[in-house]
């Protein structure tokens, strides 16, 4: 009946998965069974698998025949895919071997086969990702790229303790999931690659036990591990906790990964700073929106030892601008591996500062807080914004007709703010350029805001750390 499908998929799990022919029996009743079908005969496999850069053109067939037969709904379409391509794979621990050996010889090697796997498993579906709209901010100096996210956002009520788990992997929905297992200072820590590709390889590292984020010189130096094992490509990235704040995202300890220098990463030294107790360290301000005091050195423990100082620092921090009880500043942290340094990039922020709030309309486009991932250059946007984006356009190109007293129009204020800098209706083309040019500048104007300090107002906070300004 899906002989032809069936035989396919085998063929496709022995070219990319690792497939052992002697293995491909039982993968073909393991699929059978989930089918609910009894005959099986194998047959030659078409070309289109040699073709396949990922499984879902070969997998649909079957998913139909399901729908077809009532055998799963359209909500249970993912849960069965997973299930179907976990009959033709290799095992958890099989991975681990593999990933281990590869990491023996060549880091960059593991995370590359690992990352491939990944894809052709379809646990990483790219072609979902790719349903993401997404667009780089070119008229800025700083590029950063807009996503507005379209990929289903993970809940928590469908998993044992949270969705980063690792008793999840084999989960329904999560059966073709893999996870690599790693020492992160000295504790047990795994690794995987992230549904959500926000940035080239988009990974994370998460502690094997559940436990909460906490701050000090434990999380520095797991990050700086973290760092050492992703290799001289990676960078690992963390969101430090608010203190007495419960957020979710710090719920268990967790680290964000990835193989591409980002847009905050990219750009260079503004000032150059010097610490008279750590004057070894290469230090200074980066060229970024946000304040960012990056530093640098071989030495592990003196290099985390800082890292922590600085953030302590600032979470006590205060000042007639900056009016902190010491639980409203806080601070995200990235460390890479830089020509044998250890690299970390800490972000200050603060809910403390007295400034002009930002202008209303803007929480139209972004209302939430920003991530580490937004302040990298990834400012992930809600997915409804797509949808009011189109109806927006329609106001712009003249389709709908605009009225400023209407209570339902999506993105009111920003379309009343373009009529008016278009001086009416223009092209559709021109519609959708004017509005993704507003997103950006919004955006930008958003990611400016987590700014804390300038060249002259930071200048007390360095003072407490007892670092200078180099001429």
């Amino acid at each position: 009946m899906l002989d032809q499908e069936i035989s396919n998929l085998l063929a496709y799990g022995q070219t990319y998965l690792l497939l052992d022919e002697l293995d491909c029996n039982q993968a073909a009743r393991r699929i059978c069974k989930l089918l609910k079908i009894t005959d099986f005969v194998p047959t030659e496999p078409t070309e289109e698998v040699d073709s396949a850069s990922n499984p879902n053109k070969l997998v649909e067939p079957l998913l139909a025949y399901a729908l077809e037969n009532k055998i799963t709904d359209e909500s249970g379409k993912k849960a069965l895919k997973a299930s179907i391509m976990d009959a033709i794979m290799l095992k958890p621990s099989e991975i681990n071997d593999l990933f281990n050996d590869t990491y023996s010889v060549n880091k960059q090697k593991a995370f590359d086969f690992f990352y491939d796997y990944s894809v052709k498993s379809g646990y990483v579906d790219l072609e979902e990702c790719a349903k993401n709209d997404r667009w780089e901010a070119k008229e800025l100096n700083s590029r950063i790229e807009i996503i507005i996210n379209l990929m289903p956002q993970a809940t928590t009520d469908k998993y044992p303790k949270c969705a980063l788990c690792r008793e999840n992997e084999g989960l329904s929905g999560r059966e073709n999931m893999r996870t690599v297992s790693c020492e992160i200072a000295g504790e047990e820590w795994f690794y995987t690659y992230s549904r959500h590709q926000y940035f080239e390889k988009n990974g994370v590292l998460v502690n094997a036990d559940h436990k909460p984020m906490k701050g000090g010189v434990d999380i520095m130096t797991k990050l700086a591990s973290a760092a050492e094992f992703l290799g001289a490509d990676g960078f690992a990235a963390i969101d430090m906790p608010i203190a007495g704040s419960g957020a979710q995202n710090t719920v268990h300890e967790h680290i964000k990964t990835g193989f591409r220098s980002t847009p905050m990463l990219k750009r260079g030294y503004r000032t150059r700073l010097k610490s008279a107790e750590y004057p070894y360290l290469e230090m200074g301000t980066v060229d970024w929106y946000s304040t960012v005091i990056r530093f640098a050195h071989s030495n592990l423990e003196k290099t985390v030892e800082f890292a922590d100082k600085l953030i302590k620092a600032w979470r006590g921090y205060s000042d007639e601008r900056i009016l902190n009880d010491g639980t409203k500043n806080f601070a995200s942290a990235i460390c890479r591996r830089v020509n044998g340094k250890y690299c970390f990039d800490i972000v200050l922020r603060s809910t403390a500062l007295k400034r002009p709030r930002m202008a209303a309309d803007y929480e139209e486009i972004k209302s939430s807080a920003l991530s580490v991932t937004d302040i990298l250059g990834y400012f992930v946007l809600p997915t409804k914004l797509s949808e009011e984006l189109k109806t927006a356009q329609l106001y712009l190109d003249g389709t709908m007709k605009f009225d400023a007293k209407e209570t339902k129009i999506p993105l009111a204020k920003t379309v009343e703010r373009l009529l008016k800098a278009q001086g009416g209706t223009v092209s559709p083309l021109e519609a959708k350029l004017n509005m993704h040019d507003e997103i950006d500048a919004v955006c930008e104007k958003i990611l400016a805001s987590t700014a804390v300090f300038d060249a002259q107002t930071i200048l007390p906070f360095l003072d407490v750390m007892g670092i200078h300004v180099l001429d």
